[in-house]
């Protein structure tokens, strides 16, 4: 059997998949680590100090965890905007209009992106349930449920 450059990129493949199974180990490993003594440190300073605040560790923590909710309130907000224009389009339209239309209609619109546009639609008729599709990839409001 020929030895051949797609045997070579094979192995060198597999090669790389096992040296990244590795690092990833030791990653965990050493994290697992940290984290343990900074338990230690804890319970240390807690047994010397009384009860140890949580803030007092991480500062950043209680900030971050209010950003990122913010993050996702405006994440939904701006989801269900567009899901309103969605269903102002669909209503305007009396015959069935296809995604791709649909979705550049949206994106121009809210000057925002639809990354995946079957997620969106199914998410949407869930939420409507007179919006419909009728095909592949098209949709229309009925009016008649």
């Amino acid at each position: 059997m020929l030895f051949n450059e797609r045997m070579a990129l094979k192995i060198r493949l597999e090669q790389l998949n096992n040296v990244e199974v590795k690092i990833f180990q030791e990653i965990r490993k050493e994290r697992e680590e940290i984290t343990n003594r900074l338990r230690e440190l804890d319970a240390m300073e807690k047994n010397l100090q009384g009860d140890w605040p949580v803030e007092a560790y991480s500062p950043n923590e209680a900030a971050n965890a209010v950003d990122s909710e913010k993050r996702i309130l405006g994440r939904r907000e701006e989801v269900s905007e567009m899901r309103k224009v969605a269903v102002s389009i669909l209503k305007a339209q009396n015959e069935p209009i296809r995604g791709v239309d649909l979705q550049r209609q949206i994106e121009a619109v809210t000057s925002r992106k639809i990354a995946n546009m079957t997620t969106f639609m199914k998410a949407l008729m869930k939420e409507e349930p007179h919006v419909q599709k009728l095909g592949r990839g098209l949709y229309i409001y009925d009016y008649e449920d």
